[in-house]
């Protein structure tokens, strides 16, 4: 497990609560989905056929799990470690107009999350905490929090910049899903990014240990920049 920390060069994952309160975590996500949904439904015409009907857009929701861990110092996972985080679901502010039907009513921050160049404003749906092991006079010295967000405000998305396969959609970065049998080496042939990239932008310090079957794995491709009478179609080959 790679701890996430400022010289190692993997970006550190962080929480940014509306008011400057922050949470960096210890060690980066190994599992993170983010899922966003489009509401359709079969128009109410009569007939043989029925027509989709665009209704609304839905917020994005994200899901994840950190992990926590003290058992080099022995000290309390939860003080050290959790209970800031869970600090963040205090309804310690005072909604603005047209955010609730009693002004006077607490909530929650919003909060940012940012890891990398992805960031999502959103709020905390849920926090489970399983602590998983403890030091020999009870102390949780380590926890496992399965965390959900739902995007604050359904926002829109850019449409990427051209990356090595932009003539098929390709946006720049993206999430894979590992298969059995996959390795570093074989993701990385597969996408075409160099084995070392791989392993630094997902956190892998022993591929052979985190890369592992149903896990998602980032690939960041560098864009490559068109050439004035180049076919676009002469870099898919690449």
């Amino acid at each position: 497990m790679a701890e996430a920390s400022g010289g190692s060069g993997v970006s550190k994952a962080i929480f940014v609560a509306e008011g400057g309160k922050s949470f960096a975590v210890q060690y980066n996500p190994k599992d993170f989905k983010f899922d966003k949904s489009v509401t359709w439904q079969p128009h109410k015409d009569q007939g043989t056929e029925s027509p989709l009907e665009f209704q609304k857009v839905n917020p994005a929701t994200m899901a994840m799990e950190l992990i926590f861990d003290t058992t080099h110092d022995q000290s309390d996972v939860r003080t050290v470690w959790v209970n800031r985080l869970l600090s963040l679901t205090n309804p310690d502010v005072k909604p603005i107009g047209g955010e609730a039907g009693t002004i006077d009513k607490s909530r929650p921050p919003i909060v940012d999350f940012i890891w990398g160049d992805f960031k999502m404003k959103g709020v905390f749906e849920s926090l489970n905490v399983s602590y998983m092991m403890f030091s020999s006079t009870g102390t949780p010295i380590r926890a496992k929090v399965s965390l959900k967000m739902k995007e604050w405000k359904p926002g829109r998305f850019a449409d990427g910049e051209p990356g090595p396969r932009a003539g098929y959609g390709s946006a720049p970065t993206q999430l894979v899903t590992v298969q059995a049998g996959d390795t570093a080496s074989s993701l990385a042939h597969k996408h075409g990014v160099p084995v070392k990239k791989l392993c630094e932008d997902n956190g892998w310090d022993n591929p052979l240990e985190d890369v592992k079957a149903g896990i998602q794995a980032v690939i960041k491709r560098e864009a490559r920049k068109a050439l004035p009478g180049v076919p676009s179609s002469i870099w898919d080959k690449f």
